[in-house]
């Protein structure tokens, strides 16, 4: 079971912010974590949203669905986040 963070706008939506969930794969980790909340869902899934594997960002590039996902590991998911 992974620890799975929800960070900003995110865990407004879920209505957590830290959960530990069942799945071996990236997408596992992101059904577990939205449930039925088809806007976190939407969220979860879009390319701007970042996602942090123990600690490291990962691009968007490398995190298929498939992506594996061990029972160790801390999936964190993020708002985008804009400056100037």
């Amino acid at each position: 079971m992974a620890v799975v963070k929800l960070f900003g706008t995110l865990g407004d939506i879920a209505g957590w912010s830290e959960a530990t969930l069942d799945g071996a794969t990236l997408g596992e980790i992101k059904a577990a974590a939205a449930g039925d909340n088809g806007r976190l869902a939407e969220h979860l899934d879009h390319r701007s949203t970042l996602v942090i594997l123990n600690t490291t960002l990962t691009p968007f590039s490398l995190r298929s669905d498939d992506l594996a996902i061990g029972p160790e590991d801390e999936v964190a998911f993020g708002s985008p986040v804009g400056g100037g």
